[in-house]
C-alpha cells in the first residue's frame, strides 16, 4: 500500500510539474535549438511533409515539437493553407535564428573535416559576381600561399545579400561595392579600390572605336543590366540620365552572374554600365572596350567588409591585411 500511495503522490506531483510548465507565464522552458532548426526546415520546404522527410522525423513528432516551441514563443509559427504552410512574422524570426544554428552545426562538421585534412583555418569570403570574376582567380592563389593550413570557401552573390548575410553571419569577410554612407551597427569596412562607372561594349559593337560619343548614339539602344532591383540601380539610371539618354531599352537583366553578362556582352549587340576597375581587368579576357561617354564620374567604391570583432583574431587580422594590400595594389 505504502508503495501505492508513493506511486500516486509522484503521478500527483508530475501533473502538478505538467500544469505548471503549461500554465504559469512566470516560468519560462528554454527552447530547444533542433525545434528552431525544424521550424527553418518547415517554411524552407513549405509543408510539414516534406520538412519531416528532409529532417528523418515523423510528422507527429514534428507536429508536436512546433506546438511546444509556439508555447513557449507565445504565438503562431505559421499558418496552414491548402498550399502549404506560410511563416508569420514571429514565426520568419525565429527560422532565422534556426538557420543560423542549422549553418553553426554545418560548420562544426566542416571544420572537423578539415583539421582531419591538416587544414587549421577556414576564410568564408563573399563577393560580388563582377569583382568576383575580376580578382578572385588571382587573389585566392595569393592567399593560399600566404597560409598554407588555410581553406577558402567563396560564395558569389549580388552586394546587398551578401551584406545581410555578413550580418547573419554567413560570411567571414564581403568584398563588393557600397550603397550606404556608412557601415552597418557592428560591421567595419575598408577601401579597396576607389572605382567608377563606366560604358562599356565589346569591340565588334557598332559604336566601338568611336573618338566621341553623345546621348543620341546610345539612345534607344539595346543594354544588359546587372540586376534592376539592386540598390545600385539608381547609380546606373542617374548616370545615363547625367549624359542625357533619355531612352534605356534594358533587353537582359542578369542577377548575380558576371560571367553570364560579360559573355553576352561580348557578342557584340548590347551596352552596359558596369565598375571601371573589375572591368580593367577582364575587358582583354572577354573583348570589351569602354565608350568615350561625357558627363560627371559616378562613384562605385569597393570595401573588404567584416564584422568588426573578427578582426581581433590573428589570423584573420593578417588575412584582412592581405587582402587589402593585394588589391588595392592592382587598382593603382
Amino acid at each position: 500500500m505504502a508503495r501505492l500511495d508513493g506511486a500516486s503522490a509522484e503521478l500527483r506531483g508530475g501533473d502538478r510539474i505538467r500544469k505548471i510548465e503549461n500554465c504559469s507565464p512566470n516560468i519560462k522552458i528554454p527552447m530547444d535549438p533542433r525545434h528552431l532548426v525544424q521550424l527553418a526546415a518547415i517554411l524552407e520546404k513549405g509543408s510539414i511533409t516534406q520538412a519531416s522527410r528532409h529532417l528523418h522525423l515523423t510528422q507527429p513528432t514534428l507536429t508536436h515539437n512546433m506546438q511546444t516551441l509556439e508555447m513557449q514563443a507565445g504565438g503562431r509559427l505559421f499558418e496552414r493553407s491548402r498550399y502549404g504552410v506560410r511563416s508569420t512574422p514571429l514565426g520568419e524570426m525565429l527560422a532565422r535564428e534556426g538557420r543560423a544554428i542549422a549553418r553553426r552545426l554545418k560548420d562544426a562538421a566542416e571544420v572537423t573535416a578539415r583539421h582531419r585534412g591538416g587544414i587549421r583555418h577556414q576564410v568564408r569570403l563573399g563577393i560580388g559576381p563582377v569583382i568576383g570574376a575580376a580578382v578572385m582567380g588571382e587573389l585566392a592563389p595569393v592567399l593560399l600561399r600566404q597560409f598554407p593550413d588555410l581553406a577558402l570557401a567563396l560564395q558569389n552573390d549580388r552586394p546587398h545579400l551578401l551584406l545581410e548575410q555578413l550580418i547573419d553571419g554567413g560570411h567571414d569577410f564581403v568584398i563588393a561595392p557600397s550603397w550606404l554612407e556608412h557601415p552597418p551597427p557592428g560591421i567595419v569596412r575598408q577601401l579597396l579600390a576607389d572605382d567608377e562607372l563606366g560604358v562599356f561594349c565589346a569591340r565588334r559593337h557598332p559604336l566601338a572605336g568611336k573618338a566621341e560619343l553623345g546621348a543620341e548614339d546610345v539612345d534607344d539602344r539595346a543594354w544588359i543590366s546587372l540586376g534592376t532591383a539592386s540598390p545600385f540601380d539608381q547609380d546606373v539610371r542617374g548616370k545615363l540620365e547625367a549624359v542625357g539618354v533619355q531612352r534605356l531599352r534594358v533587353e537582359i537583366t542578369v542577377l548575380g552572374d558576371a560571367a553570364m553578362l560579360l559573355d553576352m556582352l561580348a557578342q557584340g549587340q548590347h551596352l552596359a554600365v558596369l565598375p571601371r576597375f573589375p572591368l580593367r581587368r577582364l575587358a582583354a579576357r572577354f573583348g570589351l572596350v569602354e565608350l568615350p561617354m561625357s558627363g560627371p564620374p559616378t562613384p562605385r567604391p569597393i570595401y573588404l567588409w567584416c564584422r568588426a570583432g573578427l578582426l581581433e583574431d590573428a589570423v584573420m587580422g593578417e588575412v584582412s591585411e592581405l587582402i587589402v594590400e593585394t588589391v588595392r595594389a592592382w587598382a593603382r
